[in-house]
């Protein structure tokens, strides 16, 4: 008896666009000056880069209504963010912008976790996240070989402030993994509400 075809998924998260590209340039041409193939710097694509606020993993295709009614409830409780971006870090091997954390956005990124971890949202059954939540903007991803060269960038720009933005929507992300890197197109776009 031939199996059932598996049900459609697909790896989604939400997240806010970033958008002070010009900005950041001079960080990204030092970057791209390191010709070094050991250190394997893969610079993540403009438009590309987000603020995330909630991976949510795979989800089913006949989830995605539901999904989006959250999301939409939810943006209606939520004005939008003055946001302020400035110094660099790393993690274990991704080199990060940082945005600095206000009480909206945590409240926002907060509320998206509990609406998201009652009940299983895709196959990982995500859970509410307990660590801390830290703003950033993930801008490459490098090898281990990378980081001494890395630390000269970071020294150069772990104090600069890059500038300020405002977020007036989050959107719904959907993640593919390509050949040539990742791939994250917009499923949907969820508009904050002004305050009256």
């Amino acid at each position: 008896m031939p199996k059932e075809p598996k049900p459609p998924k697909l790896r989604c998260f939400i997240g806010i666009q970033f958008t002070l590209q010009d900005e950041i340039r001079s960080l990204l041409e030092d970057l791209s000056q390191i010709d070094d193939e050991a250190a394997r710097i893969r610079i993540v694509p403009a438009k590309n880069l987000h603020i995330t606020l909630k991976f949510l993993g795979s989800v089913l295709e006949s989830q995605l209504d539901e999904i989006e009614t959250r999301l939409k409830q939810l943006a209606s409780r939520h004005e939008p963010l003055a946001l302020h971006c400035e110094g660099i870090g790393f993690f274990k091997n991704s080199l990060w912008l940082g945005i600095s954390p206000n009480d909206r956005l945590c409240t926002l990124a907060a509320h998206l976790n509990q609406a998201f971890s009652s009940q299983a949202v895709g196959s990982n059954g995500q859970v509410a996240n307990k660590k801390p939540y830290v703003p950033h903007v993930t801008l490459a991803r490098f090898s281990r070989e990378a980081k001494p060269r890395l630390l000269l960038v970071k020294k150069k720009f772990e104090d600069t402030h890059w500038g300020d933005f405002q977020a007036k929507q989050f959107h719904l992300y959907r993640s593919q993994t390509l050949e040539d890197g990742a791939r994250y197109s917009i499923i949907d776009s969820y508009g904050l509400v002004d305050p009256v």
